[in-house]
């Protein structure tokens, strides 16, 4: 669901900052571990910004999705633009080159370090296999549905899911498609949006516009287990719309995956075998975030809130003004979340606390992006902002 985002210009501060870029060395591109840095370096510093779109002519400002790929190892920061257009920068903000996807890209690449190849997927359904150096087409192969939530690789193949509740395998060699697992959902009504991937053990898990949680063999599709949240809905006299949709991408942490339902809540569900653990009846999560302390929440009703894993108590809870909150990112002692139509913001973990904002004046629906100390963010709008931490 993306909200109306309401055109400004970058505040007088953060246009005082983007001063020339720094170099990889000064802010420890390779380092994601530095517990030493003094108190409050944990702020968001603006590097440099890079407008993909050109100047606004309609009344509404482009909403972008895309989070960056990142890539220290080569010095490589990948993002994709509604616009078609994907680029390759470094951390400094030279631009290595463009490439065409021919239609809108709203979701991260995934970037192989070891080779420095970048899979990409267009919200045609297309995933594109680039040189990471270069830019150049190894392959490209349709994968049957629009795809909105980044490819997740493993040794052999890459992995999309479909807007439309379809995953597909792809050989990472040449784009052969290895297998489709194809859920046929019957849902009159859903919200808009797809639960990503994850990896995990020789699993794929994702949710569905049902409200299943699956888990598939990374071998073959097969299914090793399910968990059909829906079944937990307690129907009242209400007449409102039910959405039972799973529609944010689950967390690993440990043996445990964390998912949630839009109707039925939070749910806490053994990674090997589906079982659940725990439920929360806590309704509207769209994103979730996850450390071995505490999960991350992100709700339109409830803003960004905080729950213990062991107690599964709230810790801590922040509202939101400025539209609906984005997809949670927590690094180290920081978590980073976007506002529809408002700031970046960077919280403490433990408290909540607001540490420092990035105003592009347009919001921010798409992820952040860290690495070590640099981070990336993309605007409504189409400006991507380099920060350090």
């Amino acid at each position: 669901m993306s909200a109306r985002a309401v055109h400004g210009i970058l505040v007088a501060a953060l246009l005082h900052a983007c001063g020339a870029p720094a170099g990889p060395r000064e802010y420890q591109w390779f380092d994601a571990t530095d517990d030493t840095r003094p108190a409050g370096r944990e702020s968001m510093r603006l590097r440099w910004s890079k407008r993909l779109t050109g100047d606004f002519d309609q009344p509404y400002i482009p909403v972008e999705h895309a989070s960056a790929g990142l890539d220290p190892v080569h010095d490589r920061v990948y993002i994709g633009s509604a616009g078609g257009g994907f680029y390759a920068f470094s951390s400094s903000g030279r631009l290595h080159f463009r490439y065409d996807a021919e239609s809108g890209i709203e979701a991260a690449p995934v970037v192989d370090e070891t080779y420095g190849d970048v899979f990409l997927a267009s919200e045609d359904g297309v995933v594109h296999a680039l040189r990471g150096r270069t830019g150049n087409l190894r392959w490209k192969e349709e994968s049957g549905g629009p795809v909105r939530q980044p490819p997740r690789l493993t040794a052999d193949a890459v992995y999309v899911v479909t807007e439309d509740d379809k995953v597909v395998a792809l050989s990472r060699d040449d784009g052969e498609i290895l297998w489709t697992y194809d859920r046929e959902v019957d849902a009159e009504y859903a919200i808009s949006g797809h639960a990503g991937l994850v990896i995990h053990d020789g699993k794929v898990i994702t949710g569905f516009t049902d409200g299943t949680v699956v888990a598939l063999s990374t071998n073959d599709g097969s299914v090793v287990w399910e968990r059909p949240t829906s079944l937990d809905y307690e129907p009242d006299e209400s007449e409102a719309l039910r959405f039972f949709d799973v529609d944010t991408t689950p967390v690993v942490v440990g043996d445990t995956v964390y998912a949630a339902s839009f109707t039925t809540g939070l749910y806490a569900m053994n990674v090997g075998n589906g079982t659940v653990l725990w439920r929360e009846p806590r309704k509207g999560i769209t994103g979730l975030a996850g450390n071995d302390r505490l999960l991350i929440a992100a709700s339109a009703d409830e803003g960004v809130f905080a729950i213990a894993r062991g107690t599964r108590e709230v810790v801590w809870r922040r509202g939101v003004s400025d539209g609906a909150p984005g997809q949670p990112l927590i690094h180290g002692r920081v978590i980073l979340v976007g506002q529809s139509r408002g700031p970046l913001l960077s919280l403490a973990v433990r408290s909540g606390r607001e540490l420092s904002r990035i105003d592009a004046g347009t919001g921010f629906s798409a992820p952040p992006a860290v690495s070590g100390s640099y981070g990336f963010a993309l605007s409504n709008g189409g400006t991507l902002f380099a920060f350090s931490l």
